[in-house]
């Protein structure tokens, strides 16, 4: 998991490159993932300077997703 530095609701996320799961930790500790996000979704969301607005954009609605916690 790559920490979200810039991000004040985002913690962290992570990419298996098998299953093309996109994970990602909210600070307020949800864990959830995203299924079949390509790679660059993934590397765009951790260089991004606001990821919580690309998460929302790119990511939130777009992906089948499970919370895990």
């Amino acid at each position: 998991m790559v920490s979200m530095r810039s991000s004040r609701a985002l913690e962290a996320a992570g990419y298996d490159d098998e299953s093309r799961t996109l994970r990602v930790r909210f600070r307020e500790g949800h864990l959830y993932d995203y299924h079949d996000v390509p790679r660059h979704v993934y590397e765009e969301l951790v260089t991004d300077p606001h990821p919580w607005t690309r998460w929302g954009q790119h990511i939130k609605d777009t992906y089948k997703v499970t919370r895990l916690d």
